[in-house]
């Protein structure tokens, strides 16, 4: 069943109401909000343990008659939570088969039993996951997404906004289902498939004209590479990059070329949006009226603010359909909760690494595996301005595909990211292996629904898995 243009206003409206008091709660005093947290994490845990067989043993003993200490609860992952997905979910008529046909056939915003959207991910490990979310579930989350637009400067306003959206275009993806479910007609709103080639891309963004860009980080570069070389010709006031860690390169490129610094969206399909960095952008505010987010070592013990954890715990404080509670995500994040300059009371993620790309598990000198995290691998690449994108593959040796910068010597790169990257892993004490750098005019993205480009991926870390 497809959503109804007046059907699709209302949800809008109650989205923006949503964002609205979403807004409010931002101004809390940290006490307040902790309290709010506290009171919304224990009717969901009540709510779970009523509706959810899986829930039901997995918080069997828990004490529902005082308030829920989240560290009294178990860490779940996707793994488990898909094994029973039936008893996972608290509407007895979904069944992970009858939704996968659903996904199969899925060409726009249609829902499900004309209650539920249906989107899937499969995130770094390649787990494939199916996340529902019904009406009433959906109406805090499209406000997550108004509210993080609003910060960005998108509001309604007469001329219409102008915003261009360069992204993933599927209705399994929640990118672009939550485009579709906003597309009322409060701004003039371009869409663009990321996979789409470059020159396309810009002569499209070119010809519309864009108030504000949101787009994957690595497109947005390449668009300001073309923007810096006169090949593209657009003014936008506002930027928002979402989905894929943006570099501090890539960053910068984006500075360069429209004076603008991107407002950075943490969101997953789990949850919805999570946070977006404010005007002052010192990291991006938590929305923790509808997440609980906690930074967690390996041992799955708090972290203290500023100091990067292990992973990201998070509870989806709304959806009340498929319970996510203390749920694994493979995250490395630094949070920080002093006051911002801005106002809000809410705790800022300051860092975020390893969000869409692996850690490269390679032989040490000295027998033993050596860890190399995402961010050594980038760091060394950032400083090598003829690259233009780059991408990482670990399988039988560490395979690197290379885009040159404009004028640049292909051979000449190929040899200096050989030699940047040997000398990199041999200081962090890999027994170097084999390095292939080969040069290409392009990077392919995944051909999934989302479009993303991964960064480094180790292919025999997923055959593990």
């Amino acid at each position: 069943m497809s959503v109804t243009r007046l059907a699709r206003i209302a949800e809008v409206m109650r989205g923006l109401a949503a964002a609205r008091e979403g807004q409010r709660h931002e101004r809390l005093d940290r006490r307040t909000l902790e309290a709010l947290q506290r009171e919304r994490l224990t009717e969901l845990v009540r709510h779970a343990v009523a509706r959810s067989p899986l829930y039901a043993d997995l918080l069997r003993g828990i004490d529902l008659s005082r308030t829920v200490d989240p560290r009294d609860l178990p860490i779940v992952d996707k793994q488990t939570l898909m094994a029973r997905f039936d008893d996972w979910v608290t509407d007895r008529r979904l069944r992970l088969a009858d939704l996968d046909a659903h996904l199969a056939k899925a060409r726009g915003d249609e829902l499900y039993l004309g209650d539920y959207r249906v989107m899937a991910t499969s995130g770094t490990t390649g787990r494939r996951g199916i996340f529902v979310y019904s009406r009433a579930d959906w109406a805090p989350a499209l406000g997550g997404f108004l509210r993080a637009s609003q910060t960005a400067g998108a509001r309604p306003r007469l001329p219409r906004y102008r915003i261009g959206h360069v992204a993933a275009t599927s209705p399994l993806h929640m990118t672009a289902r939550f485009g579709m479910s906003a597309d009322v007609g409060l701004h003039r709103v371009l869409r663009l498939d990321a996979r789409s080639p470059l020159r396309e891309l810009a002569d499209a963004l070119a010809a519309f004209r864009p108030d504000l860009i949101g787009a994957y980080p690595s497109v947005l570069a390449l668009l300001a590479d073309e923007q810096i070389a006169g090949r593209l010709d657009v003014a936008p006031s506002s930027i928002i990059v979402s989905s894929e860690v943006c570099t501090p390169e890539m960053a910068r490129r984006i500075r360069a070329a429209w004076g603008v610094t991107p407002f950075d969206v943490y969101a997953s399909t789990e949850s919805g949006v999570v946070g977006i960095d404010c005007e002052q952008h010192q990291g991006r505010h938590v929305f923790e009226d509808l997440v609980l987010l906690e930074n967690v070592d390996e041992r799955g013990e708090p972290v203290p603010d500023g100091q990067p954890g292990a992973r990201v715990l998070i509870t989806n404080l709304f959806n009340g359909t498929q319970p996510l509670i203390r749920y694994e995500l493979s995250d490395i994040v630094v949070l920080d909760g002093r006051p911002c300059a801005c106002g809000r009371g809410t705790r800022r993620i300051v860092a975020i690494e390893g969000r869409s790309d692996d850690i490269l598990m390679l032989p040490g000198r000295d027998g033993r595996d050596v860890a190399v995290h995402p961010l050594a691998i980038r760091s060394p690449f950032a400083g090598l301005s003829d690259v233009r994108q780059y991408q990482l593959v670990h399988d039988d040796a560490l395979r690197v595909r290379v885009v040159p910068s404009e004028g640049a010597d292909p051979a000449q790169v190929a040899a200096r990211v050989h030699a940047t990257l040997g000398g990199k892993l041999a200081e962090l004490g890999v027994a170097v292996p084999k390095i292939e750098v080969e040069t290409v005019a392009t990077l392919t993205r995944d051909r999934g629904p989302a479009g993303k480009l991964k960064l480094i991926e180790s292919k025999r870390a997923r055959s593990a898995a």
